[in-house]
């Protein structure tokens, strides 16, 4: 099969996983936008927030450095993945320190109890090992045992969080309690699958957790101003307007996310073929890069603006009455996804040579950009404003690990006005 075909096919297959995978949520919606109150609403928002936030600190980013060293021939794989996870249990056991430690004035922030804090930690630890467990199959091209695993989390996460809301009345405790014991049955299927396979040994080996702390620490700024961007908006929602606005807004985002979650299925199949371009580069392959990298950008944005003009036709029945103000932050969201999708595929550069340590200081930079710009809009006009932050935040982002990539790996961008060019990397 061609490289051309298998991309197509890679592509195709995390397509359809992802749109599964996020079918199951939106089906959830409906009943979620009729069943709980925008204040109950708001409150899931920010636990899975929470926990998103606290990853960067569990995780480390150790998905990651597994999936780059996946293309070293000189590693030992299953002891990197077992150093990997042994730091992720030395991490998450200082996080949660902090953060009992911290409970109280945490809790009254983030307006969720103190005890859902602590298991927030756990959760944050055991998406780690998830995605662990998905970044190999990612770089092995195991896409269909990466989508059912996904979708099958999802669907247990979905279908406890119905049982315990419309059976036993539970309200946002329910829905939040169906996330937690999801992700912790499906990060131990993720261990037991790593053993059974023999893809992880269970042995300290200081070089690879220094190697895994080179990797992992100079993107905890990179992640938090992630973080920043992504989640910033909730926090300051919640402070400004109250948790019942971030319930509305939250609803509106994740409409807009449809844009995001295809880019991402895009960008996943598209990740490894890109590395394997940048591992075999020829007098070519610089203009052949630049063409493909301009038909994403390009299909991304057409992709965005299409949903963006199809959205009001059906927005107020999915979401209901209650929330249908949102449509404005989810056309916005949405438009702005398309930006980030260009932002995953020029960090691809960055990751591949391992210069992380720029791609955190741009994040940590554009990520408190984000909070003055987000804090000002939704002062100024109110809860759509923190959507015009976000899309003005993510074009930066964009353009900002452009500029860095180029330094990096500089790329003929002209050859896309010229008939024919040869580019050597050398």
């Amino acid at each position: 099969m061609s490289a051309f075909k298998r991309l197509v096919n890679s592509t195709a297959t995390y397509a359809l996983a992802n749109v599964l995978n996020s079918a199951i949520p939106f089906l959830l919606l409906p009943v979620l936008t009729r069943v709980l109150a925008p204040a109950e609403y708001g409150a899931v928002t920010m636990f899975a927030t929470v926990v998103s936030v606290l990853t960067a600190f569990t995780g480390l980013s150790i998905h990651g450095a597994v999936s780059v060293r996946h293309f070293d021939a000189d590693t030992d794989h299953p002891r990197f993945v077992g150093a990997c996870l042994g730091l992720l249990a030395i991490s998450t056991s200082l996080v949660l320190l902090i953060v009992w430690l911290m409970a109280g004035p945490l809790s009254r922030w983030v307006e969720i109890p103190e005890g859902w804090l602590l298991i927030a930690v756990l959760a944050s630890a055991a998406q780690a090992i998830v995605q662990v467990r998905l970044a190999i199959w990612q770089v092995r091209s195991e896409v269909w045992r990466y989508g059912l695993f996904q979708i099958l989390q999802t669907s247990l996460n979905l279908g406890l969080s119905l049982g315990l809301i419309l059976l036993l009345g539970m309200g946002w405790e329910g829905r939040v309690l169906g996330i937690c014991v999801a992700v912790f049955l499906f990060a131990g299927i993720a261990i037991y699958g790593l053993q059974r396979r023999v893809l992880v040994r269970w042995t300290i080996d200081i070089d690879y957790i220094r190697a895994a702390l080179r990797f992992g620490v100079p993107l905890i700024p990179h992640a938090v101003g992630a973080m920043m961007i992504a989640m910033s908006d909730r926090f300051i929602i919640t402070h400004l307007l109250g948790v019942g606005a971030t319930g509305a807004y939250a609803v509106g985002v994740q409409m807009g996310m449809v844009v995001g979650l295809l880019a991402d299925a895009f960008v996943k199949a598209f990740g490894p073929h890109l590395f394997s371009e940048l591992k075999s580069q020829d007098s070519s392959s610089g203009v052949r890069i630049v063409r493909q990298c301009a038909v994403v950008f390009v299909g991304f944005l057409v992709f965005a603006l299409g949903y963006v003009a199809l959205l009001p036709y059906f927005y107020p029945l999915i979401v209901g009455e209650q929330y249908s103000a949102s449509l404005p932050i989810a056309q916005l969201v949405g438009f702005g996804n398309a930006f980030m999708g260009m932002y995953y595929v020029v960090a691809g550069f960055l990751f591949f040579f391992e210069r992380t340590i720029l791609l955190a200081k741009l994040t940590l930079v554009v990520g408190l950009m984000s909070i003055v710009l987000t804090y000002v809009s939704v002062e100024k006009i109110g809860v759509n404003g923190a959507a015009w932050a976000y899309v003005l935040v993510q074009i930066l982002f964009f353009l900002g690990a452009w500029r860095l990539a180029q330094g990096v790996f500089p790329l003929p961008w002209r050859s896309l006005f010229c008939k024919r060019e040869s580019f050597n990397v050398g």
